[in-house]
């Protein structure tokens, strides 16, 4: 896999201390690239950090604190990176997940997988834009998955699941809003930037890992099988992918796709839809303004 030299960048893993995230990250190191990587708890982000340090050979991986799925946090997420970069080259959203067996609301009062899969990296992303408009060449990856097919209904049905909650229906419908808000983000920064969604494939992941058969009902009459599969997924190979989209030359005017792996595919026509993209962006700045709006204190 050809890659571009990365020193003298700066690049951006959330969820980057374990599975996918963390191999990202490292290769991105390894490139050169002056990497932060973000994570939930302090004590296992800061070992994983040591660790990257150690295997990619220099000390030029750092840490910050944030809770990925909440809007106030990763509004102060970016603030600090921003304090912290005088440019930004490369973001990888890779934080996501959250096998929740039973519908859970964040502090903000948004559904959690929704929070972590859609409403996070959204926030993170719009509000990092002006750091990243001093790079000269930004790259930007969100990391999906191919569950988006799953969701053949209207994706702002129940969108907070307070009718029906399966943890895979609502993983596929925050990784479809994702993969909307990606191409409609393309298309706000033609000529500007390099957008692309990936679905990295499977790896044992601690997200994979917490995963139940109620979760999935779908697999249920396989699940010994499924979980064998899973079990023997590489996350470093599943990294191959988004530090292809972080890092290739090849990619130097290919925005606005959707990778399965390696490989660019197609996707139907709904997806393509410039009405309904928009629509998902719309969707997401008014989630940011509620929960901003609610932390602000009223004079």
């Amino acid at each position: 896999m050809n890659s571009l030299p990365l020193h003298g960048t700066s690049a951006v893993v959330t969820g980057g201390t374990a599975g996918i995230g963390f191999y990202t990250a490292l290769g991105l190191a390894r490139l050169g690239a002056r990497v932060v990587v973000t994570a939930r708890d302090e004590m296992r982000g800061h070992a994983a950090v040591a660790q990257l340090r150690a295997m990619a050979g220099h000390s030029d991986v750092e840490l910050l604190i944030a809770d990925a799925s909440s809007v106030c946090a990763n509004a102060t997420l970016a603030e600090a990176l921003t304090q912290r970069v005088s440019r930004l080259d490369i973001l990888v959203n890779n934080a996501g997940g959250g096998a929740f067996a039973d519908r859970t609301e964040t502090k903000e009062g948004f559904e959690a997988v929704l929070a972590l899969n859609f409403i996070g990296p959204f926030t993170l992303t719009t509000r990092l834009l002006p750091v990243l408009s001093q790079s000269g060449s930004p790259r930007i990856v969100n990391v999906v998955s191919s569950s988006f097919k799953m969701w053949t209904r209207d994706p702002f049905d129940d969108l907070q699941c307070k009718e029906r909650y399966v943890f895979i229906d609502a993983h596929a419908r925050a990784k479809l809003l994702n993969l909307l808000f990606t191409l409609a983000l393309a298309r706000k920064l033609t000529g500007k930037a390099l957008v692309n969604a990936v679905n990295p494939g499977m790896a044992w992941t601690p997200g994979v890992a917490a995963l139940t058969p109620p979760a999935v009902p779908q697999w249920r009459f396989v699940w010994p099988l499924v979980r064998w599969v899973q079990r023997r997924a590489s996350a470093e190979t599943a990294a191959r992918a988004p530090l292809f989209l972080a890092s290739s030359p090849d990619l130097a005017d290919r925005s606005g796709q959707y990778f399965d792996g390696l490989k660019e595919q197609s996707l139907p026509a709904h997806v393509r839809d410039t009405s309904l993209q928009d629509r998902v962006w719309e969707v997401g700045e008014s989630f940011v303004t509620r929960a901003l709006d609610a932390h602000t204190p009223r004079a």
